[in-house]
């Protein structure tokens, strides 16, 4: 039977952690670029809607590292539990052998 390898699972946690922390990054390159869309355009219609639009892009932001949060502690929670699992049976089993 496999053995699950929990230090694996924790790792890929730690990379999807890595990648939530990314996608905040985008948030401060979002808005040096609608600063520089403002600075550059003004007058034209289409800034109006400007601030809805980054509205959206920071909502959207939240949501991706909201998810990609929850999955890594998903991932934590199921490699604990697989090593408490697994501590549980080799206890039983050293103690029925024994």
């Amino acid at each position: 039977m496999p053995k699950a390898d929990t230090d694996w699972m924790r790792r890929r946690a730690d990379d999807i952690d890595a990648a939530a922390r990314q996608v905040k990054k985008q948030l401060a390159v979002a808005d040096e670029a609608g600063t520089a869309l403002r600075n550059g355009a003004g007058g034209w219609s289409f800034l109006d809607g400007l601030g809805r639009l980054e509205e959206r892009w920071e909502d959207l932001n939240k949501v991706l590292r909201d998810e990609l949060e929850q999955a890594a502690e998903n991932i934590r929670f199921n490699a604990s539990e697989y090593d408490g699992n697994e501590n549980v049976l080799t206890e039983l089993w050293h103690d029925l052998t024994h």
